[in-house]
């Protein structure tokens, strides 16, 4: 008898659990599609721990911007920075279902080179705004001042007769390329308007048209534009923080 009774609570709790499993996937997904209003965003996305990581990031960036556009030779252009958080995507390494909001930057600045660049490059490396990956070490062969040089001055093509890949020079955290033959030129952010206040553009200068600043950069022939941008991994932006779900109804953790 006491088998039995024992079988049929088993039995009891398998059907339960049958029962019950699909409504809280159904109460997850519910979760994960709920998405609360401007108001309480912008809460979750100034608390006191997004503005310290987004402050974080913006020191960084902009002590990069400095340390390249002090080196001899190397004029500063312009630097946008878009500060946007969003829903996350259900194919990133963030899921809908666990994360309420991600914020990122997309940072870009843009100098311009008067000299011959065969001088200049070796002043970047030397000022020490990054750690540049050196003699190929990294994602990419061509993320190295070795190559770069050597590109310049082979024309681009190697000791077998072969193309070389286009050079760059690449740190953990940003990605430095400019201007060559045969590679479109990326246009600027846009200035807007943005559809709500999650979605930030900063601009120095402030008041200028961008894409009229790099034309004129080009416009005589003799500059050669760097394009700076930001982003580990190879990856065009920086993500400094992230909301993940909890209290009512799933609406976020400051």
């Amino acid at each position: 008898m006491k088998a039995f009774l024992e079988k049929v609570a088993t039995n009891l709790v398998y059907l339960v659990g049958m029962l019950v499993n699909p409504l809280l996937n159904g109460v997850q997904e519910l979760r994960a599609l709920h998405w609360p209003t401007e108001r309480r965003k912008l809460k979750l996305v100034n608390s006191p721990t997004a503005q310290a990581a987004r402050a974080a990031e913006r020191e960084r960036i902009r002590g990069l911007v400095e340390a390249l556009g002090a080196v001899e030779g190397v004029e500063h252009v312009l630097t946008q920075v878009l500060d946007q958080s969003t829903r996350p995507t259900f194919h990133g390494s963030d899921h809908p279902r666990d994360t309420l909001l991600v914020c990122r930057i997309y940072a870009r600045a843009y100098f311009v080179i008067r000299e011959d660049v065969l001088d200049v490059l070796p002043r970047i490396a030397a000022a020490d705004v990054a750690e540049w990956q050196a003699h190929g070490q990294g994602p990419d062969p061509s993320g190295s001042l070795d190559h770069a040089l050597r590109w310049y001055r082979d024309g681009g093509i190697d000791a077998n007769g072969w193309r070389m890949g286009s050079p760059c020079l690449s740190s953990p955290g940003a990605t430095l390329t400019w201007d060559r033959d045969g590679i479109p030129r990326r246009d600027p952010v846009p200035a807007g308007p943005y559809i709500n206040r999650l979605f930030v553009l900063e601009q120095t200068p402030p008041d200028a048209d961008a894409a009229q600043l790099l034309s004129e950069a080009r416009a005589d022939g003799r500059g050669v534009v760097l394009e700076l941008v930001f982003g580990a991994n190879w990856v065009g932006y920086c993500q400094y923080h992230k909301v993940a779900r909890g209290g009512f109804l799933g609406r976020g953790r400051l």
